[in-house]
C-alpha cells in the first residue's frame, strides 16, 4: 500500500489573476514611461529655446526638474518597472497554488513593492499629477508670462508643468526610498533570525 498523496492546496483565483495583471501591466508601463520621458525631455528643452534674456531661478528650477524626471523616465524607470512588475507577476502566480503565509517581518514581495516605489512607480506618480494638475500649471504659467511681459521668450507653462511633475516625483521617491530601506533591512534581520535558529535546531 502505498501512502496517499498529500492534498494539493486550493488555486487561490484572486493571485493567480492578480499576476497575470501584473505580467501583462509591465510592457505596458514600460511604454507609457518611455513615452513620458520623451514627451517631457521635448517641453523641457522648449522652455527657454527662445528665451532672448536673462532665465529666472524659478524658471530654471523647472527645466532642471523636467529634463530630470524626463531621464529618469526613459533611462531608468521604463526599464527598472518592466522587471519590477515581472518579478511581482511571478512572485504571486507562484503564490497562488501555495499556502497563505502569515509573516511577523518583512517579505521579499513587501520589500519589492517599496523598492518599486521608490524608483518606477514614483515617476508614474509623478507623471500622473502632473496630468491632473497641467491645467493649474498653464494657468499660473499664463499668469507668469503676463507679469514677466512680451518679448520673453520662455514657456512659462511647461517650466510650472516640470516644478509640479518633478516635485511629487521627488517627495515620492524619497517616501519610497525611506521606507524600501527600512524594510530591506528588517528582511535581512529576519532572514539572519531564521538562519540562525534553523543552525540552532540542527546542531542542538
Amino acid at each position: 500500500m502505498h501512502p496517499p498523496a498529500p492534498a494539493r492546496e486550493p488555486l487561490r483565483v484572486g493571485r493567480l489573476l492578480w499576476g497575470i495583471a501584473l505580467l501583462l501591466a509591465a510592457p505596458v508601463f514600460a511604454i507609457w514611461m518611455a513615452v513620458t520621458g520623451l514627451l517631457s525631455a521635448l517641453a523641457a528643452a522648449s522652455i527657454t529655446v527662445d528665451a532672448s534674456g536673462a532665465v529666472p531661478p524659478l524658471i530654471s528650477a523647472g527645466q532642471t526638474l523636467l529634463s530630470a524626471f524626463a531621464f529618469w523616465a526613459m533611462f531608468v524607470s521604463a526599464g527598472a518597472g518592466l522587471v519590477v512588475l515581472i518579478l511581482l507577476g511571478v512572485q504571486s502566480i507562484q503564490a497562488a497554488r501555495r499556502p497563505p503565509v502569515v509573516s511577523p517581518g518583512a517579505t521579499f514581495g513587501s520589500v519589492l513593492w517599496a523598492w518599486g516605489l521608490a524608483i518606477p512607480f514614483a515617476t508614474g506618480i509623478g507623471a500622473l499629477i502632473g496630468m491632473l494638475f497641467r491645467t493649474t500649471a498653464e494657468s499660473i504659467g499664463t499668469d507668469l508670462s503676463l507679469d514677466a511681459g512680451p518679448g520673453t521668450g520662455i514657456n512659462y507653462d511647461d517650466a510650472v508643468h516640470g516644478l509640479t511633475t518633478g516635485g511629487a516625483w521627488l517627495l515620492v521617491a524619497v517616501v519610497g526610498l525611506s521606507l524600501s530601506v527600512i524594510l530591506t533591512v528588517r528582511y535581512v534581520r529576519a532572514r539572519r533570525q531564521s538562519k540562525n535558529y534553523a543552525s540552532g535546531r540542527s546542531t542542538g
